[in-house]
């Protein structure tokens, strides 16, 4: 026999005793409020037509009693859905749209509430849900459904999205990915808190689309890790996240275990994000976001759905899991990458070593792994390196005499600081080319200077000069043989000069950097 909607005249009554305040009741089932024991959960949908499998299970967490749907536009699309389209057993479906905070202060309305085994936040804006329901009779009867009845929560896309501890509000309309990873400040990156306690989503942010592109092309994977950034940044949280691909669901059960619906032949997916306490480099207002940590700035775990919900996520832990597979996500300079958790990574900061200026521009060389150019904090990230490798890497830039160098990687991530000093390189390849037979070492210098004429002509007529030419000192030489000098600078402050001489009757000029 099928199961038509009643619409009952006492819900029609009410409705007519309420159009000034706007809401609007939809009723299907008995209207004798059931009172079975429910069950504590949260379903997290990922926006698209909703997962069958995930949504039977949400109504099992209902033990045959009352199922609330609330919203802010719509109708009653859920209730035969919910009442008799799945084949599970519910005592009534409410619909209640709920569009303005008169509405939502309206007693009847957290009355019916308040009588549900189970509520299900639907799609729309969620900045109506915050702007409308927080702080009002609506906001108390969640409140009291999480906490003191403990009945299941689910909400699909903006549903989703006002679950978490922090909310993307969208206050100022969505923001696509490129927009809040070059910007995190950028005027739609709008987050709210303190509408929702649910356990097991303290400090998670939680997103849904997440596989649908936006108007640049790109996935919400890089604006959810840009909502983390501003959540570390901001308030100091350690932050996570929950991405669910549009036609995948998320269900968690009492003991914070979340298994992900879906079809394993298409792409549904969950993804649980975890920063494990790391915060961005670089998360400031007007600049591309850098949250590197060695290309190991977020942890994430990628579930594959199926019609079982046969994989799962420990949200206790959020160190385990079944059926997927760990990566670390990072973002360098706006740009979002996402390396294997198995390899390791190593990072240079290339600084000048008079000043420990960042230095732009710097071409790093690793072997084995190619070559990358610093950004303008001074760094670059090799990612996918092998534990217990040997590595040869070289730094230069136009300007600065070259450094190389060898370094042993063991069984963690490492970063280098690297040091670059103006001068000459004596390869002549790279920095500013010395004169054909001139030798001017070591440099970088401590206590001891050696210039050589490679010909054996004699020099003479040695200053020494600071940056802006003015002469520091006549320095003590002492002649090695014919073309070679010794130059004692142990008593010259440190800093980059210029020594000047003289060789086959020419004036020559070279720049020189004085250490301790």
């Amino acid at each position: 026999m099928l199961h038509r909607p009643l619409i009952m005249i006492a819900w029609l009554l009410l409705m007519a005793g309420q159009q000034g305040s706007a809401q609007t009741f939809f009723h299907t089932g008995s209207d004798a409020d059931a009172e079975p024991a429910p069950m504590p959960g949260i379903l997290l949908a990922g926006g698209a037509s909703d997962n069958d499998d995930a949504m039977r299970w949400f109504l099992e967490r209902a033990n045959g009693g009352d199922v609330v749907v609330i919203r802010a536009t719509g109708s009653d699309g859920y209730n035969n859905y919910l009442f008799s389209g799945l084949g599970i057993e519910v005592n009534s479906v409410t619909s209640i749209v709920i569009p303005t905070r008169e509405a939502a202060g309206v007693q009847e309305v957290y009355d019916v509430m308040v009588r549900a085994e189970a509520v299900f936040i639907a799609g729309g804006n969620q900045w109506n849900y915050i702007n409308h329901w927080k702080n009002t009779l609506v906001h108390d009867a969640l409140s009291h459904l999480i906490h003191e009845k403990r009945v299941t929560i689910g909400g699909t896309s903006a549903g989703l999205a006002v679950l978490g501890e922090v909310v993307y509000s969208a206050q100022n309309n969505t923001v696509w990915s490129s927009e809040a990873l070059e910007n995190p400040y950028h005027y739609r990156v709008t987050l709210d808190r303190e509408f929702l306690d649910i356990p097991y989503l303290e400090e998670v942010v939680t997103d849904s689309h997440y596989n649908r592109p936006e108007g640049d092309e790109m996935t919400r994977e890089g604006r959810h890790v840009a909502f983390m950034a501003r959540m570390a940044t901001d308030w100091d949280m350690a932050a996570k996240g929950i991405g669910v691909n549009e036609y995948t669901a998320v269900a968690v059960d009492e003991e914070g275990l979340a298994r992900v619906f879906g079809d394993p032949d298409f792409n549904d997916f969950a993804y649980f994000l975890n920063a494990g306490g790391s915060t961005p480099e670089v998360c400031q207002e007007d600049t591309p976001l850098t949250w590197d940590r060695d290309g190991k700035a977020l942890s994430v775990y990628k579930v594959p759905g199926d019609q079982a919900g046969s994989n799962t996520f420990d949200l206790v832990s959020w160190e385990q899991g079944s059926g997927g597979e760990w990566s670390h996500w990072y973002v360098r300079v706006g740009t979002l990458y996402f390396g294997p958790a198995s390899s390791l990574s190593i990072g240079f900061r290339v600084l000048q070593g008079i000043n420990e200026a960042p230095i732009e521009g710097a071409r790093v060389v690793l072997n084995d792994h190619g070559e990358m150019t610093t950004d303008s904090e001074g760094q670059v990230v090799f990612g996918d390196v092998e534990a217990e490798s040997t590595l040869v890497y070289s730094v230069s830039k136009e300007g600065f005499i070259t450094e190389q160098g060898e370094v042993n990687m063991e069984s963690q991530s490492l970063s280098l600081t690297v040091f670059l000093y103006p001068g000459v390189n004596t390869s002549g390849r790279t920095g500013i080319s010395a004169p054909r037979g001139i030798r001017l070492f070591p440099n970088p210098a401590t206590d001891y200077l050696f210039l050589e004429e490679t010909s054996g002509n004699p020099i003479g007529s040695l200053v020494l000069v600071n940056s802006l030419g003015l002469k520091v000192a006549r320095p003590v030489t002492v002649s090695n043989g014919p073309g070679s000098i010794r130059t004692d600078v142990s008593h010259v402050v440190p800093g980059l000069y210029f020594i000047l001489f003289t060789t086959g009757g020419q004036r020559q000029s070279l720049p020189v950097i004085i250490t301790r």
